[in-house]
């Protein structure tokens, strides 16, 4: 049966995966964003589709839109510049759930909230690190999701809104911004000029990386299941871990880079191990992550080498995209 289907910040990374595996299923797709689908490298190419429906809307003004479903995917995190903008990104989380719930409340819609597994690692260990970290783009990020969660579990306990929860650990893939800061495309743009590779601290932190396809499939799956009394959280990501060092290396070899992998300092707030516990996913929704790292790391080198190409031939240099 064809739904209506929200999609906030469905120019986003996930987002736009995320249209796309919707469209397909046969589904009427609004995707709701402040950014242009121009700038999304699997949008932009799109030919025009009956269903697709683009909405130019900042979340943090109300909004309604009829419809069957909302996906929130929206999270202004700004890795890409390495900086902070708190009140926007905490807005986007709270102004923005409460409007996202408002319609859903209106419209009879279910409702699915993009967290982050960075909700686990908030709290400040001293002084000092609460000195550095207060507006860090991370920890806004994480406070921002905390808030957004909290709205979700007492829109669905005062009003009987049927929401869900997905916590969404580190994911990568094609259809990623090459100015994206996240550790798998930075490397792999690196590795691909023969750029350093940088590495905060000794670099035997030990990370997952999933696949983003294998994230959409979660997010439907979550999306689809039964409506149960208390609202149903569940963690997305790889049970594969990775120390960063061993990443990087892999992603010299299979780039077949001269690029050398040099150490910083230490992130003071840099965590030794984020692997999420997918039990309740398996559990509940019978989803595992399918792609393997080394499979995935491919695909999107080929990604980055076409769109590094692409640009080249468009004339535009790395310090321009940079």
């Amino acid at each position: 049966m064809q739904k209506r289907v929200v999609i906030l910040g469905g120019v986003g990374f996930i987002g736009t995966h995320l249209c796309l595996r919707l469209l397909n299923d046969g589904h009427e797709v609004f995707c709701v964003d402040i950014r242009d689908t121009a700038n999304s490298p699997l949008l932009r190419d799109m030919p025009p589709h009956p269903e697709f429906r683009y909405v130019r809307h900042n979340i943090i003004n109300a909004f309604g839109i009829r419809c069957d479903e909302i996906y929130n995917l929206a999270a202004p995190s700004r890795v890409r510049y390495n900086k902070a903008l708190p009140v926007e990104t905490l807005k986007v989380s709270v102004l923005g759930s409460i409007n996202a719930l408002d319609t859903a409340r209106a419209e009879h819609a279910r409702i699915l909230y993009a967290s982050t597994g960075d909700v686990y690692n908030t709290g400040y260990r001293d002084t000092t690190v609460e000195a550095v970290n207060c507006c860090s783009t991370h920890h806004i990020l994480a406070e921002g999701k905390r808030a957004g969660e909290a709205l979700h579990r007492a829109y669905q306990y005062e009003f009987g809104v049927d929401a869900r929860i997905a916590r969404i650990f580190n994911t990568y893939g094609s259809g990623a911004d090459l100015m994206d800061q996240r550790v798998v495309m930075k490397m792999i743009v690196a590795a691909l000029q023969n750029r350093d590779i940088l590495i905060n601290g000794s670099g035997e932190q030990l990370r997952t990386f999933c696949w983003v396809e294998d994230i959409v499939d979660g997010l439907v799956l979550l999306m689809e299941a039964p409506p149960t009394e208390t609202t149903r959280t569940v963690n997305f990501g790889s049970n594969h871990e990775v120390t960063i060092r061993a990443l990087a290396e892999k992603i010299v070899a299979l780039t077949g880079s001269r690029s050398k992998i040099v150490h910083a300092e230490a992130r003071i707030d840099d965590s030794r191990r984020r692997t999420p516990d997918i039990s309740a996913a398996r559990r509940e929704l019978g989803w595992t992550p399918r792609t393997p790292l080394v499979e995935g790391l491919r695909r999107t080198i080929g990604y980055v080498e076409k769109e590094l190409s692409d640009k080249a031939y468009a004339g535009i240099s790395w310090v321009e995209i940079s």
